[in-house]
């Protein structure tokens, strides 16, 4: 029988390994408090730093620093550093900070001891270097956001009108265990049609090796969204997670479009904001095999058949997948399109044939529910064209969301596309169907209140009940408005997409557009 002294040392066993996980877990905490320290730089009062001034002269310029042994961000306009934290995760500082230029020395500020509230707030805290006889100062940020940073040659501005810049890019990301600082050489040019003329302008990014980016895929093509035409940043990321659920939800292999991740952007010493970091649509993020294609709506314009070559498709379809093709390729679009794109459909079962149903109905679902209202009329959409593996060499289409800013109640103001406003009248709108389904349900009713109304039921207990999509809000609004970039943003852009901007107005869209909903599809109102 064991005696008491066993129990005793057992019991002192397990107090020192309880004492010895705690100080495993909270040693960056305790040096902080016993040590004085963040970014193992010791933090002084005024009057020691005064002291260790005193005899130095001012260098008149910014010190270098290293963190965690790589360089840091700086914003010439508000000549500040800035320091990414992970806000997700932690509560307490992390990482080296360091100078070549001699000891770093930070000035007492109260909120070293409020984590969460310093990154929210931006709060600038001031940093001394002192060497044998000079002396440097500047402030820094800490910011809850990944960072990139484009350096591009000789420090040229990025020609608006597309030309391509030679560039290197540095992205810290701070979640991502083992790719928390990544560089590599890249080129760099501006994207869009309209959004060229925005102050601030969509990149695409092109490196000279694949990377995975942000938990990203691994890949050398890159778009940068900039958001700038996104009242409160949340448009499209939101939109993007919410297909994601859906197309994850159904049986289709090929639809579930692309992923976006946050990030801040320096160009050139300059503070760019907040950008959205998206995967490229192709052939590899949608899992393409090597007989299917994939086409790209990119305007509104009718195809013009006096055009032989591509059935005058190219108007406002790009193919962007395979990279090379024919005549022929276009024809499983042109089919698709005579059939199904005319005002009404008189054949069910043609149109069944080119047609996935079980994509169509859920982006449908989504539109309506989104009211996307640049992605229901071909534009901004990406259809792919698979080939089906049953012996009949025939294609069926999938559709696939992209760019999708005006959502959830979000349109331009009174036609200028720089200027967004909210719309609430929206709610209670049924008008934006997609183009395919509404011209089926013209002549087959039936049929469509049947699929829609149970997909909708299914989709309505978990991927699409309120619950779930206001706990995603939550969580992305927490990220923007935790990391101090939701307000940094708008600070930089003199706060343009925010005057009459306010986060409450999506939770209101979502939760009234489900209600009313939930009774349309019931009744099935025309």
């Amino acid at each position: 029988m064991k005696n008491k002294k066993y129990y005793s040392r057992r019991i002192i066993q397990i107090i020192i390994l309880i004492g010895l996980l705690f100080l495993l877990v909270n040693w960056r905490e305790l040096v902080f408090h016993l040590r004085n320290q963040c970014l193992s730089v010791d933090i002084v009062a005024q009057e020691e730093m005064d002291i260790k001034l005193a005899e130095r002269i001012d260098a008149g310029h910014r010190p270098a620093l290293s963190y965690n042994d790589h360089e840091v961000a700086w914003d010439g306009i508000t000549g500040r550093y800035y320091l990414p934290q992970n806000i997700r995760e932690g509560n307490i500082w992390d990482g080296i900070l360091s100078s070549r230029d001699g000891t770093l020395y930070w000035l007492e500020d109260e909120y070293f001891g409020k984590y969460k509230e310093a990154i929210a707030q931006g709060h600038a805290f001031t940093l001394y270097c002192v060497d044998g006889a000079s002396w440097y100062s500047c402030e820094v940020v800490f910011t809850g956001m990944p960072v990139m940073v484009i350096e591009t040659e000789d420090g040229m501005e990025i020609d608006r009108e597309g030309a391509v810049s030679q560039a290197r890019m540095w992205i810290r990301d701070v979640k991502t265990q083992g790719k928390q600082y990544q560089t590599v050489n890249c080129q760099i040019s501006a994207r869009g049609d309209s959004s060229k003329g925005f102050p601030k302008q969509g990149y695409k990014l092109v490196l000279d090796k694949k990377l995975s980016l942000l938990g990203l895929r691994t890949d050398e093509d890159w778009v940068m969204v900039a958001l700038w035409d996104d009242d409160g940043l949340i448009h499209n990321k939101f939109s993007y997670d919410v297909w994601q659920d859906m197309a994850a939800s159904n049986s289709v292999r090929k639809d579930e479009g692309t992923r976006m991740e946050y990030v801040e952007l320096f160009c050139n010493d300059i503070y760019m904001g907040v950008y959205g970091l998206v995967e490229r649509m192709d052939g590899k993020q949608l899992g393409l095999d090597k007989n299917d294609i994939l086409y790209k709506c990119h305007g509104f314009e009718v195809a013009d058949e006096s055009i032989e070559e591509d059935f005058g498709l190219s108007v406002a379809y790009d193919i962007k997948y395979p990279r090379e093709y024919d005549r022929d390729t276009w024809i499983p679009l042109k089919e698709y399109l005579d059939v199904c794109a005319a005002d009404t459909v008189t054949d069910y079962e043609q149109a069944v044939s080119l047609l996935n149903m079980e994509n169509a109905i859920d982006y449908n679902i989504f539109i309506m529910l989104t009211w996307a209202g640049d992605n229901n009329l071909r534009k901004n959409i990406c259809f792919v064209a698979e080939y089906m593996r049953d012996g009949t060499e025939r294609y069926q289409m999938i559709k696939v969301p992209w760019d999708l800013n005006f959502s959830w109640g979000q349109s331009t103001y009174e036609g200028d596309f720089d200027r967004k406003l909210y719309q609430p009248q929206w709610i209670e709108d049924p008008t934006l169907w997609s183009f395919d389904i509404q011209a089926m349900y013209q002549c087959y009713p039936d049929e469509i209140q049947y699929l829609t109304q149970e997909r909708w039921r299914e989709l309505r207990k978990h991927v699409l009940s309120k619950d779930r999509l206001f706990a995603m809000l939550d969580e992305e609004f927490a990220y923007l408005h935790g990391s101090g970039a939701y307000d940094r943003n708008y600070v930089r852009w003199n706060e343009h997409g925010r005057e009459k901007w306010k986060d409450e107005y999506i939770y209101e869209f979502v939760e009234g557009r489900l209600a009313y909903l939930d009774g349309y599809y019931q009744d099935f109102q025309e």
